[in-house]
């Protein structure tokens, strides 16, 4: 058996580096690799970048940033593609000295097509159909408001039929109401009426 050398332990001829004195420090480049940020072999050194010239603390190498147009100035806008239904069509900006234009918006609550109006036979079917369940107590006030209940629903939408107007839920509302009010009252009187009879 052969042993190596005494003058190098390492039995693959690598040479034997010394440790570095600083315990922070980089390890030393391999053998036959240039140190870090040193040209290898046969290449050029790059040359450093240039300082940013409008930034005195940034770090060297980094980018310029472009130069902002001087008060008043307009800046360069980037080109649109005139096929992109999405873009946004831009108004120059006011020069100094001109006022900027207010906004037009709609008056608060209206719709943009104009407010439909409400019929108003519909309201009073409503209504009516409401108040003629709670009079149903009283068997002939119950009757009597049930019907007007119902005579206005149907009224009110024929009128909302013919003239476009807003209101058929109330107008229904007021007509399934009144029959109610109606059914009950008519009840309430037969209830009424034989117990008066026994």
């Amino acid at each position: 058996m052969t042993y190596p050398p005494p003058g190098n332990p390492d039995p693959y001829g690598q040479p034997q580096q010394q440790p570095s004195q600083d315990p922070f420090a980089s390890p030393p480049p391999a053998y036959g690799q240039p140190a870090y940020g040193q040209p290898a072999y046969g290449e050029q050194p790059t040359p450093a970048p240039a300082p940013n010239p409008y930034d005195p603390y940034a770090a060297p190498g980094s980018p310029v940033a472009p130069q902002s147009p001087a008060y008043g100035q307009q800046s360069p806008a980037a080109p649109q593609n005139p096929y992109d239904p999405y873009a946004q069509q831009q108004s120059p900006a006011p020069q100094y000295g001109q006022p900027y234009a207010a906004p037009q918006y709609p008056a608060y609550g209206a719709p943009a097509g104009g407010p439909a109006k409400k019929n108003g036979m519909a309201i009073g079917a409503m209504a009516t159909g409401i108040a003629s369940i709670p009079l149903a107590c009283c068997a002939i006030l119950g009757i009597i408001a049930g019907i007007v209940a119902i005579v206005l629903g149907i009224v009110a939408n024929k009128q909302i039929a013919q003239r476009g107007e807003d209101g058929k839920g109330f107008a229904l509302t007021g007509l399934i109401c009144g029959g109610v009010g109606l059914l009950l009252g008519i009840v309430n009187a037969i209830a009424g009426v034989a117990m008066n009879l026994t």
